[in-house]
């Protein structure tokens, strides 16, 4: 079950709360703050926005909800909730089965190195999220039947039992067919006297609906959902015969006839995936631990490190869509769940600090499965008597752990330290740490056991061919389904998709008006030249005084990389630095401020760390950045490294105004992108938000731009409204003339109001005469692969393999892969269509083409489209303080 704890920034999770107070607030954006608390009483504000779908949701003190795809924000140190794009709240009928009455005591290169060693969803997580919308309850580990174990290593020889021709395909399967379902459809009737009162339920009658619905699916057994929530109306597969009790009301199902759903119609695709997902969920209850189609773990590990201190199991996640010709598709991601077997006690005696740490009580020894973080070990005996309750400690624990094991922790000397349950200082109580195991995150899994966390990072990033095999052993178990008999066909399938080859040319433009395919085949293989140098290019070089040795031939050799490259610098000059105070750095910065780069030598960020002067990288960047001059940063650990050259002349020619390459043809008739990011300052405890880009339809930047503070993950309309209008004024400065069409791309969602931001631009009609909004999302996507007959095998599939759903708005992208294969499987981006008139095609060729624009590396284009990548670099520059907020950046400095 879900907790405070296992809530992360910017991420989505599903989790059970109870609201204790509602304040509303007199403010532009903020509509209300939701007071709520989870199952260990840790409190938790929600804010919501007067944009948000839930503005007029009417909450309901002392009720449990089921907060779906709630986005996690840390604020001023604190975690709080967001409204996601896909929020859904339900009203829970009881409180989740964790809750305890008895209470606790009291009651590429980069500039420095990056940490590319996985993504949250596809190494693990500590946490598993919470799903109670079915009324059913998480499967502990102990409850699961061991007799035979569920494992998805024979799935090799599923793939093969029937012959797959070659080509690329999701990894998807085909559950079933469902192209109608005759229903009974009821009204609920409360017969009592004066009916139902709406201000008892949260939400009023539709609150009340959706809890019915939820008390008769998890009761009788067979899938039941809303259908007109506003009327009392519910759906169900099998005829309601009993009376319920909801509230004091005692509601009588009144069937009002037979009506069947038809996966064509779209007002009836909600309720028939409704209905698959809790038929999939009782499919897997017994065999998994199963918290939703999204938290499907396998009852025992799947690798434990040879510590014994760490085990990792897979775990599924399922998404369920049913076609409009019925076909039932379900989509399958695997990863790894990690748990700890040590204690939090273990943890303090092998020399580790336990401050600031989470962990969760350790349900083998204790009947209370609760979350907190231990603020400090304390001087405090056993037999001591409590505050709250006036009893010893030992006494009130006979509550929760067994008398054995109370003995033997009064017989030796345990370790007591404060635990933090909640947000409040009077959350705080006193806890035996061998009663808690350790959260392993993986800093923590690194501290204790690097090997185990190098293996799981490795195994993590399944190449094809395993990815696939695991996935399908896994789909084999799902069926038959219990209520519709689904038995799903054991190989991935493209239904409902339609597949677009993006055709491999040579796209990118050089000097003298040659093509190439990647920036290293024009500039290095071919001696093209760049595209365009920088009108001006006067470089100054700065390094460290005891690195002149080998700063010099290096930042030297640079020199001649940009001569072949049609770049020279207009002038050059270096000087050294001592390694000394900020302030010191501050003011070499400050002699660069006559130049258009600055080539800066600095030291391995690791050392800086541990010596006793500052590390100059940041001061520099800072500095440098409010005097408009671009930086390009080299590690001392990278000089004489000749395979970083490229990149680094590379961006250099980009931050200076250059244009190293551009693309040669974009489809579509488009003049212009933007691109759209919100980033978080977790030095301010806010979102910067940045329209980073302003880019041209041949992939040259414009223009970018750093603008307001955001609440949350909300881009606010206004903001998206200015920077529309930048766009305009930067577009007619260069061109002369508004530009006629616009895709503006949204890293991630657009949380706000689309269709008011439809009905401002179309205001502007004669300025921009066709516009699109597009989502750029990275994940939660299905893998894509392709299937070699010869070989009977999956292997990475081509950059520019796109699949669009048929009768909808998105489509599945790989910008990576072939010969840029990731040591696993590349994971495609989703571009969704939110608005406009261009087709899927030219929408997953612009993102396509626009991934391959970076000019940052010679070698490998980038996941995402510099629209969206940009974007996000910008707005992370923006808040380090590396570039002036709210002004207009000419060229790319932040790259």
């Amino acid at each position: 079950m879900a907790v405070k704890a296992d809530i992360e920034d910017g991420e989505e999770i599903d989790i059970a709360l109870r609201v204790t107070g509602i304040d509303e607030w007199e403010h532009d954006a903020i509509a209300q703050k939701i007071q709520l608390e989870d199952i260990d009483n840790a409190a938790i504000d929600l804010t919501v926005f007067h944009n948000n779908e839930v503005a007029n949701f009417e909450w309901q003190i002392g009720e449990w909800y089921l907060l779906e795809n709630v986005v996690g924000n840390e604020f001023r140190g604190e975690m709080q909730l967001n409204p996601g794009y896909d929020l859904n709240v339900t009203l829970l009928d009881d409180p989740p089965a964790a809750v305890e009455n008895d209470k606790l005591p009291g009651s590429e290169p980069s500039e420095r190195p990056v940490d590319l060693s996985g993504e949250r969803g596809s190494s693990g997580a500590a946490a598993t999220t919470s799903d109670a919308s079915d009324g059913e309850e998480f499967v502990s580990g102990s409850e699961v039947d061991g007799s035979s174990r569920p494992t998805a290593d024979g799935g090799g020889k599923l793939l093969h039992q029937q012959p797959l021709s070659d080509g690329n395909y999701l990894l998807q399967f085909e559950l079933g067919s469902l192209p109608e379902l005759p229903v009974h459809e009821y009204e609920l009737q409360a017969t009592g006297s004066g009916g139902i009162d709406p201000d008892d339920f949260t939400n009023g009658i539709e609150g009340f609906t959706a809890k019915a619905a939820n008390y008769y699916q998890s009761r009788i057994g067979s899938p039941v959902t809303t259908a007109d929530a506003s009327r009392r109306r519910i759906y169900a597969t099998e005829k309601l015969h009993s009376t319920i009790s909801i509230h004091g009301y005692t509601v009588k199902p009144v069937h009002q006839g037979e009506t069947t759903l038809e996966a064509r119609s779209y007002t009836n695709d909600g309720p028939l995936q409704e209905f698959v997902k809790q038929d999939v969920k009782r499919a897997v209850a017994g065999r998994f631990e199963v918290s939703g189609i999204d938290s499907i773990i396998e009852p025992t590990p799947q690798r434990t490190a040879n510590s014994g201190l760490f085990e990792a199991y897979r775990k599924y996640k399922c998404r369920i869509r049913v076609d409009a010709d019925g076909t039932v598709i379900c989509g399958v991601n695997v990863a790894y769940h990690l748990e700890s077997t040590f204690s939090a006690a273990e943890w303090v005696q092998r020399g580790h600090d336990i401050a600031e740490v989470t962990v969760e009580h350790d349900t083998d020894l204790y009947d209370s499965a609760r979350t907190a973080r231990v603020k400090e070990v304390i001087d405090m005996d056993y037999d001591d008597v409590l505050d709250g309750p006036g009893v010893p400690m030992s006494e009130y624990h006979e509550k929760h752990v067994e008398q054995d094991v109370i003995d033997s922790m009064r017989a030796g000397d345990p370790i007591i330290a404060d635990l933090q349950y909640g947000s409040g200082e009077d959350s705080i109580f006193p806890q035996l740490l061998a009663y808690c195991k350790v959260i392993p995150t993986f800093d923590q899994l690194g501290r204790v056991d690097e090997t185990f966390l190098n293996v799981i990072h490795n195994e993590s990033r399944m190449k094809p061919e395993e990815r696939f095999n695991v996935v399908t052993s896994f789909v084999d178990l799902l069926g038959p389904t219990p209520y519709f008999g689904f038995d799903p066909v054991p190989q991935p399938t493209n239904a409902g998709y339609r597949e677009h080859q993006i055709r491999n040319r040579p796209n990118l433009r050089f000097g003298d008006g040659q093509t190439g395919f990647y920036g290293a085949g024009g500039l290095e293989r071919k001696g093209y030249g760049v595209y365009k140098a920088p009108e001006s290019f006067d470089i100054i070089a700065l390094y460290p005084e005891d690195e002149e040795d080998d700063a010099r031939p290096y930042v030297l050799s640079l020199l001649n990389k940009l001569a072949d490259y049609d770049a020279s610098p207009t002038a050059f000059d270096r000087d050294t630095y001592e390694l000394s105070s900020e302030f010191h750095y501050s003011q070499h910065a400050q002699k660069a401020s006559d130049y258009d780069a600055a080539l800066i030598v600095v030291p391995d960020a690791d050392e800086a760390a541990a010596a006793d002067y500052d590390d100059p990288y940041p001061e520099f960047k800072r500095r440098l950045g409010q005097l408009g001059v671009p930086s390009q940063m080299i590690s001392v650990d990278n000089l004489g490294n000749d395979n970083y050259r490229g990149n680094i002349c590379s961006s250099l020619i980009g931050k200076a105004g250059g244009v190293p390459w551009r693309i040669d043809d974009v489809p579509g008739a488009v003049d212009a992108f933007v691109g759209l990011d919100v980033t978080y300052d977790h030095a301010t405890k806010q979102h910067l938000g940045a329209a980073a880009n302003v880019i041209m339809a041949d992939g040259t930047i414009l223009a970018s731009e750093a603008v307001t503070k955001q609440a949350g993950e909300t881009f606010d309309e206004d903001d998206v409204a200015n920077v529309i209008k930048h766009v305009l004024e930067i577009f007619a400065e260069e061109e002369g003339r508004p530009p006629r069409h616009v895709v503006i791309h949204r890293d991630g969602k657009f949380y706000l109001d689309i269709e008011s931001l439809i009905s401002r631009l179309d205001k502007a009609r004669d300025l921009i005469q066709r516009f699109d909004l597009v989502e750029i999302r990275k994940s939660g996507n299905p893998r894509i692969a392709e299937y070699d007959e010869s070989n009977s095998r999956f292997d990475i599939a081509d950059k520019g393999v796109a699949f669009h759903v048929h009768n909808g708005d998105h489509s599945y992208l790989t910008t990576t892969g072939g010969k840029e294969g990731s040591p696993g499987t590349p994971r495609p981006l989703q571009i969704v269509k939110r608005y406009g008139s261009t087709d899927l095609d030219t929408l997953a060729e612009q993102t396509y083409w626009l991934s391959e624009a970076h000019v940052g590396s010679l070698s490998r284009s980038t996941r995402l489209p510099i629209t969206t990548y940009y974007a996000d670099k910008c707005a992370d520059f923006a808040m380090k303080g590396y570039l002036t907020k709210g002004s207009v950046i000419r060229g790319v400095p932040y790259i």
